[in-house]
């Protein structure tokens, strides 16, 4: 590709960054989608922080940076990488020469020329990308300054452990609980409730199963003391009392995940993790609400660390709009 053109392109997507790390700092969450951009109910015009302006219009935005303006489009799965000829053509202004270009009509055929040698390539999003290279996602935009070594939301593999596997956990023992509870109470369920009663419990036990192993994997007491701020040393102690808990029945456990989420052979070794003496139905509901008491308060942790850094868009603590704009 024509270096000029790479050139523009790479500044122009860099601005973008920038802008939307702003956006993401002022309060504002980054979209899942270009559809979720248009339904997320902030106002058309508001102001960012340090009164930089920005007009929402359709699915982009144009922010107006101390050194000029961008406008940027999101893709339709929120991609933030995406361009066009007037977007390039109207970021570079009057430094299009700068850039090698002297008019628009240069700089276009130059951008047909890329697109026809295979260098970008149209999306059904009406974007261009580069050819072979990844798209960037709005959700995944690190706000985080200097010296701030928490993860951004969506790349925080602790939160990902908890939504990912914890929570289908908790639904599952949540529907077990309610269908468990409807049999005491009359004493009878039909065939088809019997089978989702096990189905639940199974399901339950094979994602508090992957939980573990998630978290022992992390090795989530030094991920806490050297890869976390220093308040997050205080969740240390209900770290280790759940690690405790999980060498208990570990590899009883581990079985009836793998015979649960696997083709079994034979039913030995779900039978053994339920045998009467051993109370592991005890141990793992007193595993789940130890993994629940963690999880909560490793969250209510990321909430603190996120209002006192100024990560707003990270939060999702109920809270007054700002004066600005709504972003609840």
């Amino acid at each position: 590709m024509n270096k000029q053109l790479a050139d523009l392109i790479s500044d122009y997507q860099a601005k973008v960054h920038e802008a939307l790390v702003l956006m993401h700092r002022s309060g504002i969450r980054m979209p899942a989608s270009n559809l979720r951009w248009i339904k997320n109910g902030i106002p058309q015009n508001g102001l960012l922080d340090g009164d930089i302006a920005y007009v929402k219009h359709g699915i982009g935005c144009t922010v107006y940076l101390p050194d000029g303006e961008v406008d940027f489009d999101f893709g339709r799965l929120g991609e933030i990488n995406g361009f066009d000829a007037w977007r390039l053509s109207h970021f570079a202004g009057e430094k299009l020469s700068t850039y090698g270009f002297e008019s628009r009509d240069t700089l276009e055929r130059c951008f047909e020329a890329a697109v026809s040698e295979g260098h970008l390539v149209h999306s059904d999003d009406s974007l261009f990308y580069v050819a072979n290279l990844a798209r960037a996602l709005a959700i995944d935009i690190d706000s985080s300054l200097p010296g701030d070594n928490l993860p951004a939301r969506n790349l925080d593999i602790v939160l990902v452990l908890h939504s990912h596997y914890f929570q289908a956990a908790e639904l599952m023992l949540e529907n077990y609980d309610n269908l468990y509870r409807k049999w005491k109470k009359n004493n009878s369920l039909s065939h088809r409730k019997v089978v989702e009663l096990r189905i639940y419990m199974s399901s339950w036990l094979g994602f508090l199963a992957v939980t573990c192993e998630g978290f022992e994997n992390l090795g989530m007491h030094l991920l806490l003391h050297d890869s976390r701020p220093a308040a997050f040393e205080e969740l240390i102690p209900k770290s280790d009392a759940v690690g405790k808990l999980i060498k208990r029945h570990r590899n009883p456990l581990r079985e009836f995940r793998n015979k649960t989420f696997h083709l079994r052979k034979d039913p030995e070794a779900i039978r053994r993790f339920f045998d009467p003496d051993a109370n592991r139905l005890t141990w793992a509901r007193e595993l789940h609400d130890a993994f629940e008491d963690f999880f909560s308060s490793y969250r209510f942790q990321c909430e603190v660390h996120y209002a006192d850094n100024g990560r707003r868009g990270e939060l999702r603590v109920k809270r007054e709009p700002p004066q600005r704009y709504s972003i609840w």
